[in-house]
């Protein structure tokens, strides 16, 4: 699904202002390293007067730069113009707009992808842009089971994610060995039917993390003074702790889409979580994802938890604060299903987010062997952190711990001093 390509024409000619157009974009970026597909975007608003007209974006090579445009509040107006840059150390680039007709404009190849799929009354897989399901009667039998990849999957040249939406809430990875998106055809058997084609070796790479009893890389759970209790429950219940849960596309491009999922009534702690919502975004080029989330009131005297499961790491954990405004953790080791592959995991917070990181039991309680991170809102009351991984099949360097590290490093950098955006 793509809100933007089909409508652009109309999109345009309904949210025009009548300032000049812009002309140039003057891009710099301030720091001393090379940084490839930097994920950038500029309010639509600001580049002024569309009516019959769209900005292709050239850079100083003449070449066309894709690009998207992202109705984010959907009113049917354009809000943002997502693009995707690499920049030399300290570069000043220069980006000319041409604004050519609606109808002329490029449809560019994705580096991004969401797929969704479960089956219809046909008995066959199809894609959905939203599903709800309830608290009881969670899909357990293989028979029946419903969902292609167990839930929502998203992709970009580098890796694969995916969410169990069948009540247990688990945050997974798929190793690549490509760029394409092939999420759209994995899971599926030869009859049409969900299958579990995804856990042997194929051309495109493979399930790869074991998550053993934890929430994956990137999962939720709440922190109380009686434990830790997951968003979600085991593979045998079928019964959830959530009332009641929500998938919902927002829009999907070629740099970058996004999704939400929205939980009512979560039953944790003794009490009853109103509402948790989290907004998962994946741009191209990058290896990982960012996640948003806001929360209704939680129980007295607990917390938000994230982290990193760790039933397969048996090296160092590596926890470093980034200018006092950012902190991340990460990990690197053998930690797939059968220690065979080199994977680095990581999270980077902002450090407003991030309230001290702690490990779970091993063997007993609600979450275990997982390194956490506790979470407390910031400002406004957000809770965000970017998720990061990266296999060795993907490229052979990411063997090396330290290059792992490095990048992990540089992505808060980036964070830090992003690129600085000029309008002429």
């Amino acid at each position: 699904m793509n809100r933007l390509l089909p409508f652009w024409g109309l999109l345009f000619l309904s949210a025009c202002t009548s300032t000049p157009r812009a002309k140039q974009l003057i891009l710099e970026n301030p720091l001393s390293f090379t940084r490839e597909d930097e994920s950038l975007t500029i309010a639509f608003s600001r580049l002024g007067d569309c009516r019959n007209a769209m900005p292709l974006l050239k850079n100083e090579q003449g070449e066309i730069i894709p690009c998207q445009f992202d109705d984010l509040d959907a009113d049917g107006h354009p809000d943002e113009v997502a693009f995707l840059c690499s920049f030399a150390p300290q570069q000043r680039m220069t980006i000319d707009l041409e604004w050519i007709d609606p109808s002329e404009y490029p449809h560019f190849a994705s580096r991004t992808n969401i797929r969704y799929g479960k089956v219809g009354e046909d008995g066959h897989i199809h894609e959905q842009t939203n599903d709800i399901h309830g608290r009881y009667g969670l899909p357990r039998d293989a028979a029946t089971y419903p969902y292609q990849m167990d839930g929502p999957a998203w992709e970009n040249d580098k890796m694969g994610f995916r969410h169990y939406f069948d009540g247990r809430n688990c945050r997974d990875l798929f190793g690549k060995r490509t760029e394409k998106m092939v999420l759209d055809s994995v899971g599926i058997k030869p009859d049409g039917k969900p299958g579990d084609t995804y856990h042997v070796w194929a051309d495109w790479g493979r399930d790869i993390l074991s998550a053993a009893q934890s929430f994956g890389l990137g999962g939720v759970a709440l922190r109380s003074g009686k434990g830790l209790t997951l968003l979600g429950v085991p593979a045998e219940c079928t019964t959830d702790n959530v009332d009641s849960t929500r998938f919902t596309l927002l829009f999907e491009g070629p740099v970058r889409s996004r999704f939400t999922l929205d939980f009512y009534g979560w039953h944790a702690a003794g009490a009853t979580i109103g509402h948790l919502h989290q907004e998962v975004t994946i741009w191209g080029g990058y290896y990982g994802y960012e996640q948003m989330m806001t929360v209704s009131e939680l129980p007295a005297g607990s917390s938000l938890v994230t982290g990193i499961v760790a039933s397969r790491n048996s090296q160092p954990y590596v926890e470093h604060s980034h200018e006092d405004r950012l902190v991340s953790m990460a990990t690197h080791d053998l930690q797939s299903y059968n220690k065979e592959y080199y994977i680095g995991m990581g999270l980077i917070l902002p450090a407003e987010n991030a309230a001290g990181s702690f490990h779970s039991p091993e063997e007993e309680g609600d979450l275990r062997k997982t390194w956490c991170m506790a979470l407390r809102p910031d400002a406004n009351g957000r809770y965000q952190y970017r998720v990061c991984a990266a296999w060795e099949h993907r490229d052979p360097r990411f063997r090396d711990r330290f290059y792992f590290l490095d990048m992990i490093d540089r992505y808060a950098q980036a964070i830090n001093h992003p690129i600085l955006i000029h309008i002429q």
